[in-house]
């Protein structure tokens, strides 16, 4: 595929993430919390500790979570109401929390535990909900070691690291570029995309090589080659394991 396209509309190479910052313990009342921006998106996540576990689970613990864009996130204002997308988005959230986690470890000395991940977006210029399970795991990483400092857990239950990126295939400005394969898409660059691709890995904390936990894909105005799908996957993986580096470093900062 061609790769002649060296900048962005902000001036990136097509396999540079956006500017990101990841500020632990933005709030006080959550027992984790973390504020994500990637580039000019920002979303608040929180961890909270459920009194009880849904009626239907057997044992263990069970992770969900909630996501929203806030009225004052987009312009035109936007509506409190999630909606039909807002609710996929947070089922993809939960899934993907639940894949760094062993529930059936999840367990105190009076029974499960149930956490809720809440996931609010303030700004948003693309890659939300990308953006929401990066910030989402290390909000839920704090909550989890604050439990087992404080006994409400015997043992640590995570499974690994799980952060998520978006990459696609984009159009450039100039019809003399064809299209090629970006990482991180900005808001601009997704509506271009005739490959739009949300991508969610696992690893182990540190070095554990990383693992797919869900794709998902869609080609916008047709359909797209495996060469181009391994292209962005492979641009997928290197984001990734930036984005961890990244949550590691909130953690120590987090001090947990």
């Amino acid at each position: 595929m061609p790769q002649a396209l060296t900048h962005r509309i902000d001036q990136r190479t097509p396999g540079q993430l956006r500017g990101l910052s990841l500020q632990p313990g933005f709030t006080a009342a959550a027992l984790g919390s973390v504020l994500i921006a990637t580039g000019a998106t920002r979303v608040l996540c929180t961890a909270s500790l459920e009194p009880r576990t849904p009626s239907w689970l057997a044992r263990g613990g069970w992770i969900t979570a909630e996501y929203a864009m806030l009225p004052g996130a987009t312009r035109p204002r936007g509506r409190r109401d999630p909606g039909g997308r807002g609710k996929e988005i947070q089922r993809l959230i939960g899934r993907s929390l639940r894949a760094g986690v062993d529930l059936s470890q999840l367990v105190g000395p009076d029974g499960g535990l149930s956490i809720v991940c809440d996931c609010d977006v303030i700004e948003a210029d693309g890659g939300t909900r990308t953006a929401s399970v990066t910030g989402a795991w290390v909000a839920l990483e704090i909550c989890l070691r604050k439990l087992v400092a404080s006994g409400k857990l015997s043992a640590h239950p995570g499974l690994g690291q799980v952060a998520a990126v978006s990459v696609g295939i984009v159009e450039s400005e100039g019809a003399e570029d064809d299209p090629i394969a970006m990482l991180d898409l900005c808001y601009q660059e997704d509506s271009r995309a005739v490959v739009d691709l949300n991508v969610v890995m696992r690893g182990g904390m540190p070095d554990a090589p990383l693992g797919l936990v869900e794709v998902q894909g869609t080609g916008e105005r047709g359909d797209f080659s495996r060469a181009q799908l391994d292209r962005m996957l492979d641009l997928a993986e290197s984001g990734v394991a930036e984005l961890m580096a990244a949550q590691r470093a909130a953690l120590i900062e987090a001090g947990v």
